[in-house]
C-alpha cells in the first residue's frame, strides 16, 4: 500500500508533529486521516485535542461526542469530553465522562487528575485528594497535579500536607514561581513570617 493512502500513516506523522509542539500542522495530517478513514478513533480524539487547545470547543464538542457514540469504549474521547463540560461549568456532567472513562481504563493518571479537579470544584476536597494521589502514583512528581492537590489540602487547612507538595514541585523545579509564592503564603499561615518574606522576596 502507498503510505499516502495509509490513514495510520498520517495519525502517526501527525502525532510525532504534535509531540514536538507542530500542533497547527499536526492538524492537517490529522484531517487527512480522517479523509481516508472517517471513523479513525485516534485522529478524531487527537484533532479534537487540538481544537481545544486552539479554543474552538464547539469544533472539539462534534467529534468527541461522535467519537464516543461510535468507539463507546474509547477512555481517552470520554476524558476530553469531560475537559469540555467541566470548562463549560458543566461539572456534574463531566463526572459521568470522567466516571465512564474510569471503568474503561483505571490506570489513566490524567483521568484522575481531571477527576480530582472537578471533585474539588464540587468541594469534595478529601475525595479530589485522593483522586490526585492516585494521579501520582501513576504519573509521581507531577508537577500540575502536585499544585492541584496542595491548594486543595490548603482550602481544608491542611497546612502541612499542602507545604509537602510545594517542597516536591521546588525539587522537580527550583525556580517554580507559583510554587515559591505559594509556599510563602504556607509558611506565613504555619507562623513562620521570617522564611515567609525570604520565599516572597525570591520571587
Amino acid at each position: 500500500m502507498n503510505p499516502e493512502d495509509d490513514a495510520e500513516y498520517w495519525n502517526s506523522m501527525g502525532y510525532s508533529l504534535a509531540l514536538n509542539g507542530k500542533r497547527d500542522r499536526a492538524q492537517k495530517y490529522y484531517e487527512k486521516t480522517l479523509e481516508i478513514d472517517p471513523d479513525n478513533v485516534a485522529a478524531l480524539n487527537n484533532l479534537a485535542n487540538i481544537l481545544l487547545d486552539q479554543g474552538k470547543e464547539d469544533e472539539a464538542l462534534k467529534y468527541l461526542k461522535y467519537t464516543t457514540q461510535m468507539h463507546p469504549e474509547y477512555a481517552e474521547a470520554w476524558i476530553n469530553l469531560g475537559l469540555i463540560n467541566e470548562e463549560a461549568d458543566k461539572v456534574d456532567e463531566a463526572m459521568k465522562c470522567y466516571d465512564r472513562a474510569k471503568d474503561l481504563d483505571p490506570g489513566s493518571a490524567a483521568l484522575w487528575h481531571n477527576r480530582g479537579y472537578a471533585l474539588r470544584r464540587q468541594n469534595k476536597f478529601r475525595e479530589a485528594i485522593a483522586d490526585y494521589d492516585t494521579s501520582l502514583r501513576l504519573r509521581p512528581l507531577h508537577i500540575s497535579t502536585l499544585m492541584d492537590k496542595a491548594f486543595a489540602h490548603m482550602i481544608i487547612s491542611e497546612v502541612e500536607e499542602a507545604d509537602r507538595c510545594y517542597d516536591d514541585v521546588l525539587k522537580i523545579e527550583p525556580n517554580h514561581a507559583e510554587a515559591i509564592g505559594d509556599k510563602g503564603t504556607v509558611q506565613f499561615a504555619k507562623g513562620n513570617y521570617r522564611e515567609a518574606l525570604l520565599f516572597l522576596i525570591s520571587l
